[in-house]
């Protein structure tokens, strides 16, 4: 099957499932979850995804290197490519991850959560450099646009990037099912951690008072990612979640929302 194109609203797909109970979570765990600072739509929303696609199988369109062994999914220079294909499926995963991008890069938006306890650990988060700065508010699915894609993605193997421990993630939508191709993978950086705030930009000589972004990656702390890739390669849910503006990224194509760093501008009467 080819990445699921979810054109539906929030309410027909809660409507589908009506009220039965999830094989991912319990209504006392997801409770649980959500006293932690989970938004609620994200989660019922993940969680009805697995519940809709549980044992699914997803053909995704990846690539495969000259010199390289074939399994291998490290990335390699664009001449070295060659088109291939690869099944991933849908299975139960101790571990999942909702990355709230309605938030600013400096609030605790990824939330790393433990299905089988309900415990949730927080921490900060990058979005990609043609997102937004402080905040994300563009999105899409386009190759080199070093924008972040929306939707919930499947972790897959682990490799040694030029960050370091790095997590490849299969999109599973067709607002991200490019991300293999994108190079769209979870990695740690510098630049990810509370510190990099208090530097200076060189074009403003102030602080930068944010994150620094990546290329479209969600990026986290170099020594989180040591700690945290081990716990949710192979199958793990990711989301990327920002819900006014996740129907319109099925397109693929960029979408905008509204810049919370600009100031409101009143109309003249």
């Amino acid at each position: 099957m080819k990445a699921v194109k979810l054109m539906m609203s929030v309410s027909l797909l809660i409507a589908s499932l009506g009220a039965s109970a999830s094989e991912l979570v319990t209504p006392e765990l997801q409770t649980k979850i959500v006293e932690q600072g989970v938004p609620r739509e994200a989660l019922d929303r993940l969680v009805r995804f697995f519940d809709q696609n549980n044992g699914r199988e997803f053909k995704q369109d990846v690539y495969t290197c000259d010199g390289q062994d074939p399994a291998s999914v490290k990335p390699c220079e664009e001449k070295k490519r060659k088109k291939a294909e690869r099944t991933v499926t849908l299975k139960g995963h101790e571990y999942g991850v909702i990355i709230d991008y309605t938030k600013p890069s400096m609030e605790t938006r990824y939330f790393l959560i433990n299905w089988k306890t309900g415990v949730v650990s927080k921490t900060l988060v990058t979005h990609g450099k043609n997102t937004g700065e402080l905040y994300a508010y563009k999105f899409s699915n386009v190759k080199d646009s070093r924008q972040t894609s929306l939707g919930i993605y499947v972790t897959g193997e682990t490799y040694s990037g030029s960050y370091g421990a790095t997590l490849r993630m299969y999109g599973l939508m067709s607002s991200n099912d490019q991300a293999y191709n994108r190079d769209i993978v979870m990695h740690g950086a510098w630049y990810a951690d509370s510190s990099f705030a208090k530097t200076t930009n060189p074009l403003t000589k102030l602080p930068y008072n944010r994150l620094g972004v990546s290329w479209g990656c969600p990026a986290i702390s170099l020594s989180l990612a040591k700690k945290i890739f081990p716990l949710l390669k192979d199958g793990a849910l990711v989301y990327h979640y920002h819900p006014g503006l996740e129907e319109a990224s099925m397109s693929g194509r960029e979408v905008r929302g509204v810049n919370p760093e600009l100031p409101v501008v009143e109309p003249v009467l």
